[in-house]
């Protein structure tokens, strides 16, 4: 027998037997499912996992910085409106009202967003106090076109902390078009209140569901 075929057959009986001594350690590593659980970070969890222990949310009128009363009328009806659809009983606007003029007769004029959430919640009972600051509700004119922005923020204080559970800056835009001016501001009209309830659904989106979404 050459020399170059005994160095063949040697070289192969290694390779043999390192392949079985391979094959041996891998048997002994465990699989995945036998590997020990990792707890997810704190930032790898679903944010919509949170629940707000909230039941009760008092909506307060709307802090007007640029805008119309009509606009912050619109904007404070819908809210209400997309609260309930996310599982949140409704106060009346009634109710709130009336509570903030009797807190501005004993404070002499206090407003609604310089209200502490621990007031308005010890007197109506709530959990909760949403307060709304309209940035932007406006119409801009062109030529032939007219668009139509929207802005926001809404903010929700619990009442046994005041601390803020929820924050979230809104905005939407729409535009119309037209040949004459009258036309124009006909058709914007009709969109305005469109892109009003565009910012608040924007909005709720990212607030979690209530009690009521089973």
């Amino acid at each position: 027998m050459s020399k170059f075929r005994l160095s063949g057959i040697i070289a192969v009986l290694i390779l043999g037997l390192m392949v079985f001594q391979g094959c041996s350690y891998m048997a002994k590593i465990p699989v995945l499912k036998e590997l020990p659980y990792v707890q997810k970070t704190e930032d790898e969890l679903q944010p919509t996992d949170r629940k707000l222990d909230a039941r009760l949310i008092a909506v307060l009128p709307v802090d007007i910085k640029t805008g119309s009363s009509d606009a912050a009328r619109m904007l404070r009806e819908k809210l209400i409106d997309e609260l309930y659809f996310k599982g949140y009983q409704k106060i009346p606007f009634e109710m709130v009202d009336a509570a903030l003029a009797d807190i501005r007769k004993r404070d002499g004029g206090a407003s609604g967003s310089t209200v502490a959430p621990q007031v308005i919640g010890s007197m109506l009972g709530v959990d909760a106090v949403m307060y709304t600051t309209l940035l932007e509700a406006n119409i801009a004119y062109k030529v032939v076109y007219a668009p139509v922005n929207v802005a926001a923020v809404f903010e929700l204080k619990e009442v046994k902390t005041g601390m803020s559970i929820w924050k979230y800056e809104s905005r939407a835009t729409d535009r119309d078009y037209g040949v004459t001016r009258n036309s124009l501001e006909l058709g914007t009209s009709k969109i305005f209140e469109d892109v009003v309830h565009e910012a608040v659904k924007k909005a709720m989106e990212t607030l979690p569901d209530g009690p009521g979404i089973r």
